[in-house]
């Protein structure tokens, strides 16, 4: 096996950013697949072997791997969620689970008005606003390596594992100010004050279950993933 040299790196760089992959797992994957295999010819066959390998990973099927694996990474990560939420009502975690439960009923029960109750459903709604932005500039930060390798490609390189993680961390704070405007807007003529603290503490608890849900997720990803 030899040591490509820098402008074989470069053709083969060349090679694939024709394909416009978007997706930095399958960009990487096939760039390793193409260095793996012109390594084990000598470098009067590097052209050939590049050809044969361009037959192989053409446009269309480079794009049908990228669009198989975007489906799957929203698989998987909706799957990964799901068993860390199933995880916390197992007996392992249930002290964990009624100690979120216990402070949080206790901080729902001292509230005394509406601006209270808000401040107490804001609190994992900015977890998860912070958590996005973070999230976001560790993922920028793993892809620069690729991002600058195929500098010139045209199209944005993002993660297919990150996406569906940062929907899931936007998705409860767009859910909650469509929820509080349909509020409003039905219940205009009744007085929801005495709902208002085990209103509040129950969506509290669920939105606090989800955000460490997803950032358990997101650690569990990121030790293999561009994420």
């Amino acid at each position: 096996m030899r040591q490509l040299t820098d402008i074989e790196l470069q053709e083969i760089r060349k090679a694939i950013m024709r394909k416009e992959i978007s997706s930095g797992e399958i960009l990487m994957e096939v760039y390793d697949h193409y260095i793996s295999h012109l390594q084990e010819f000598p470098e009067e066959g590097f052209n050939s072997q590049l050809f044969d390998l361009e037959q192989k990973f053409t446009y269309a099927y480079c794009h049908a791997l990228q669009f198989r694996f975007n489906k799957e990474a929203k698989e998987d990560i909706h799957k990964t969620q799901w068993l860390v939420i199933r995880k916390y009502f197992c007996t392992s975690r249930w002290l964990y689970l009624v100690g979120i439960l216990a402070i949080v009923y206790y901080i729902s029960s001292q509230a005394r008005n509406e601006q209270e109750y808000t401040l107490l459903l804001l609190s994992p709604m900015i977890l998860l606003f912070v958590s996005n932005i973070v999230f976001g500039i560790q993922n920028r930060r793993k892809l620069r390596p690729i991002k600058k390798a195929f500098k010139g490609i045209g199209i944005p390189i993002n993660s297919s594992l990150a996406s569906p993680i940062s929907e899931r961390l936007s998705l409860p704070v767009l859910m909650a100010q469509v929820f509080i405007y349909l509020l409003k807007l039905i219940f205009t003529n009744i007085d929801l004050t005495p709902y208002l603290s085990a209103g509040a503490g129950m969506v509290t608890v669920v939105l606090i279950m989800y955000t460490l849900s997803v950032w358990e997720v997101w650690e569990i990803k990121s030790k293999t993933a561009l994420v």
